[in-house]
């Protein structure tokens, strides 16, 4: 900031400066009058107080965090509110090992049912995106893009899959194709990106000690935080399974922290006969107005004993199968009965992005 030109603590200004003061007062719009002239409280703290306004705002973010904590614990998807239940409240979470662990475990849920969103309105709507580049590298004279080919469609690495979500959304912005999931903040992404970076950078390949998960955590705690806040839009999608219809479609539902089966009633209005041609085998969204499925990145395992169902998300292909992790669950899985249609549904979704 410029110095002032004329000396605020000079005495023949003294008379003046109370002046302004005593006119200072909070207008009804939020604004601060001074001589005529209106301000906003938070550009003065800004600008005169900028460690001030940085600690306002950490107190600002504290407390959200502590509000969206039990959105997320009841409202988003149960995969998503399972894990970072378990970062707060579960039985390891004051151990930064455990607790680093099911941080990443959220956030990589995340990013896997933001895969399925995307892609499944994608594929619903069958946009064509094969003008669409995504970042592939960085070279000497800058960044490197590419379209997309079919290996990066569904590769198993979190970092492609977040490079492909930006690359996507970004597109639709730019072309104002207006699709739902435009309303997705690009920077999330980046938020989601640095944390899959500081996982990778620090302890990927082993468990943490907890010196490193510590270390670690003092890293993704204030981004997770900031990204958390950003993803408030998933208290809207509510991830479904066809189960029966009488008067109305009965659905399993799969949002909140509890795994066990919980049924609702829905009227999907001129959507029922959608609802119906999905059947009971593949999960659907319903975010507001919009109804897409999610396969074959989202799928679901059933417990042996019918209380509980674990949200399956798609690792990658190989030996020609499509192999899914369970919420829960720490091996992959295949579900063989669907590899045919699982397979109509990849090479749809080529047929929209791969050139």
């Amino acid at each position: 900031m410029a110095d002032n030109l004329l000396p605020y603590n000079d005495a023949k200004y003294q008379r003046f400066n109370e002046s302004l003061d005593e006119d200072c007062k909070i207008e009804a719009n939020g604004q601060v009058k001074v001589g005529g002239t209106q301000f906003q409280p938070s550009r003065i703290l800004y600008e005169m107080e900028p460690i001030g306004y940085a600690d306002a705002y950490q107190d600002f973010l504290n407390s959200e965090y502590e509000r969206i904590k039990e959105v997320v614990y009841n409202q988003y998807p149960s995969c998503i509110a399972y894990n970072f239940r378990l970062s707060e409240k579960g039985e390891g979470a004051a151990d930064p090992v455990r607790k680093l662990l099911h941080l990443k475990d959220t956030w990589e849920s995340i990013v896997f049912v933001l895969y399925s969103i995307v892609w499944g309105e994608i594929r619903h709507k069958g946009i064509d995106l094969k003008a669409a580049q995504v970042l592939v590298g960085v070279s000497p004279t800058g960044a490197v893009h590419k379209n997309f080919n079919t290996d990066r469609l569904i590769s198993d690495a979190l970092k492609t899959k977040i490079q492909n979500l930006k690359a996507v959304i970004e597109f639709a912005r730019a072309n104002n194709l207006g699709l739902k999931c435009e309303e997705i903040d690009p920077e999330l992404l980046d938020k989601l990106l640095a944390l899959q970076d500081i996982r990778n950078d620090i302890s990927h390949h082993t468990t943490p000690t907890r010196e490193e998960a510590e270390a670690e955590l003092l890293q993704v705690v204030p981004i997770f935080k900031e990204m958390l806040m950003m993803t408030e839009f998933l208290a809207d999608c509510k991830i479904l399974r066809f189960e029966s219809f009488s008067t109305k479609c009965r659905c399993e539902e799969f949002n909140g922290h509890f795994l066990n089966k919980e049924f609702g009633d829905f009227d999907f209005g001129a959507n029922q006969a959608f609802v119906l041609g999905l059947g009971q085998e593949q999960l659907f969204i319903k975010w507001e107005t919009e109804l897409f499925s999610l396969s074959p990145f989202l799928h679901f395992l059933k417990d042996t004993v019918g209380r509980e169902t674990y949200i399956s998300f798609f690792k990658g292909k190989k030996e020609s199968k499509y192999w899914f992790e369970p919420i829960t669950k720490r091996q992959e899985i295949s579900f063989d009965h669907l590899q045919a249609r699982f397979d109509a549904e990849q090479a749809n979704l080529i047929s929209l992005i791969v050139p």
